[in-house]
């Protein structure tokens, strides 16, 4: 009787368990919804809906992995006691920030950590440290370490807007820069961590008259080059460029038209991706439409293209998300963000919006979040937040829908194939041309851009001796009558 009592009681526990499970376990209760969570933030502070500028509405962008391998919250908000913030971790359920606080008209452009030190970028008025209340000068870069806060030395920066590090070398986007030697516009580096400030590092000159916002509020190290956005012309560098260490260098032909710009860019599988304005209508020069990929010799469409301008791309999960203005990834009428797996756009409905636009999209722990700038009621029919997270999978849940895979590709896909063997290759490449009475020219480059070497092919010619030296990963590019072709090649000596 006991026992019988016992295995009762045994499988009462365990159906508990399962429905517990399913109500409350990680992955099995996700509502595919957004969920509104500000612990730690005060909502209730706004002004009503104006043009006014950023600083004085609610102002929040993500930073996954950041310094110490956290995931941060950076920008303008008030906390639960009403302080001025601009930085906050999530821990325990709830955003802590950093140990200071400052007025209405700070904010944070970057964070990211240089050795031992939390680096600040942005502008800072009236800095207070919270563990004595001491008041720090205005200033635009900050350093924090534990709960000791202080401002940069040596040199003053205008606005600072990004900042990337390689190495030893610290790399800030500013507006300006200025010690008792030297002026430098959108860019200062540091190549050791004791070595001053250096020059030359601009796109735009400091005798030019153009306004620093061409060279603009993105810079990255990649394959020891420095790679940022330049909105300055239509010209030659507009679009990406990069700095090799001696000169700068375009992406192809750029950013072409009357009123095209470059946004963002990112590098996702080792290739390098833009997004902006542009489009093929613009011009038919334009690397495609709103959104294109560098594969080492010039730009390809991603996807179908989107049909409006980007605000921002970042990589999380081996997943490229693209947060556009409105909707409409491929064929696919994705609002607002999708991801992209290198074959198709997916992501979740989000409609009804009551209120402004989402302003950021992030990841921290491992999660979704959004953000508004002004506070909004809806999402879908379900009540929302400045800050909310999504409950479920955006991507690939009940609610996501995809784009068709391989859009943008078809038309490629009907050219008589060209083969290239062996790859890898050791001395010679052997290329089959699909029309033998044609004549190609080939070039082969590295994967970062550089021309190793180039010449002629047709039918009664058609071996390229690999020069000697030359090993790794290539882009062979052939160009006929009709078509351009570009293919990826190994090199193994």
């Amino acid at each position: 009787m006991y026992s019988k009592m016992n295995n009762s009681v045994l499988r009462l526990l365990k159906y508990s368990v399962i429905l517990s499970l399913l109500v409350f376990g990680k992955g099995y209760a996700q509502t595919q919804s957004w969920v509104p969570d500000s612990k730690g933030i005060l909502e209730t502070y706004q002004l009503p809906y104006t043009n006014q500028p950023a600083p004085y509405a609610f102002n929040i962008k993500f930073k996954t992995n950041g310094p110490f391998g956290k995931d941060y919250i950076y920008g303008h908000w008030l906390d639960s006691d009403s302080i001025f913030r601009c930085v906050a971790t999530r821990e325990g359920g709830r955003w802590v920030p950093l140990p200071f606080h400052v007025n209405s008209f700070s904010w944070t452009g970057d964070i990211i950590q240089y050795g031992d030190t939390m680096y600040v970028g942005g502008w800072f008025d009236d800095v207070v440290r919270d563990k004595d209340s001491a008041s720090l000068p205005s200033t635009t870069l900050l350093k924090v370490f534990g709960d000791s806060v202080w401002e940069h030395q040596g040199g003053y920066f205008g606005f600072v807007f990004d900042m990337a590090t390689s190495g030893d070398s610290l790399l800030v986007n500013t507006s300006s820069y200025v010690n008792s030697t030297d002026t430098m516009l959108s860019h200062a580096l540091k190549s050791g961590k004791n070595s001053n400030w250096e020059y030359p590092f601009s796109i735009i000159h400091p005798t030019e008259t153009v306004a620093y916002f061409g060279a603009q509020r993105r810079v990255e190290f990649w394959k020891g080059d420095i790679i940022t956005i330049n909105n300055i012309s239509s010209g030659p560098y507009g679009g990406i460029a990069r700095w090799d260490g001696q000169q700068w260098h375009s992406f192809g032909d750029g950013v072409r038209g009357g009123f095209p710009s470059t946004f963002d860019f990112t590098f996702f599988r080792d290739e390098l991706y833009m997004s902006g304005s542009f489009t093929k209508q613009e011009s038919p020069l334009n690397p495609g439409e709103f959104i294109a990929r560098w594969d080492g010799v010039k730009w390809n469409e991603v996807g179908g293209g989107l049909n409006t301008g980007v605000r921002r791309l970042f990589v999380y999960d081996d997943l490229l998300y693209c947060h556009a203005v409105q909707s409409g990834y491929g064929d696919a009428n994705i609002p607002y963000l999708a991801a992209w797996d290198g074959v198709q756009w997916c992501g979740t409905i989000m409609n009804n919006i009551g209120g402004d636009p989402p302003r950021s999209f992030g990841f921290v722990n491992d999660t979704l979040w959004v953000m508004f700038s002004y506070l909004i009621t809806t999402i879908n029919g379900d009540s929302v937040g400045y800050l909310n997270y999504f409950d479920g999978d955006y991507v690939k849940g009940p609610n996501s829908i995809c784009s068709t895979p391989g859009l943008g590709l078809e038309e490629s896909a009907q050219k008589p194939a060209i083969q290239v063997y062996p790859n890898p290759a050791k001395d010679v490449l052997n290329v089959v041309l699909p029309d033998g009475n044609e004549t190609y020219s080939y070039e082969l480059y590295s994967m970062d851009g550089r021309l190793l070497q180039q010449g002629k092919l047709d039918a009664t010619h058609n071996q390229i001796k690999v020069a000697k030296g030359l090993s790794g990963l290539c882009v062979l590019k052939l160009t006929g009558e009709r078509e351009v072709v570009s293919l990826k090649v190994a090199v193994e000596r």
